[in-house]
């Protein structure tokens, strides 16, 4: 009986955290309200605790973009896990090449992640204040 009720919890378990997954290794996608303005992130796992990505916005149907896309071991996100589901780091403007501090935080009733730019980059640069991202 033991057994059967171990068996029991270990499914259930499992069950629940695969449900509560929080994968942030992928593409993930935002367009505004207005449709003018796009990012999109592709990020990957460098380890357990840490993110790496690049972005790519485009504001004003295409007008001013800031994207930089995979060149050798560069990228434009690096991200450090605080807490379960929060990363913070930074993101480096493709326009005028200087870092701004954000937080990607997984929405698990969504589905989403949210983008937050915490510090603006210096200088030039395209990219949304706050933005919720899909696959």
């Amino acid at each position: 009986m033991k057994q059967k009720l171990l068996f029991l919890f270990l499914i259930i378990t499992s069950l629940s955290s695969a449900q509560h997954s929080q994968d942030f290794a992928g593409n993930w996608f935002w367009k505004s309200p207005d449709g003018q303005n796009t990012m999109e992130l592709e990020l990957e796992y460098e380890s357990q605790g840490s993110i790496k990505g690049n972005h790519c916005v485009i504001f004003s149907q295409g007008e001013n973009t800031d994207c930089k896309r995979k060149n050798g071991n560069s990228f434009t996100i690096n991200l450090v896990k605080i807490a379960e589901g929060v990363y913070d780091g930074t993101i480096e403007s493709a326009v005028s090449y200087t870092s701004g501090k954000i937080r990607l935080q997984y929405i698990d009733s969504e589905k989403a992640i949210r983008f937050y730019l915490k510090e603006v980059p210096p200088g030039e640069f395209y990219m949304p204040k706050e933005a919720f991202l899909v696959r």
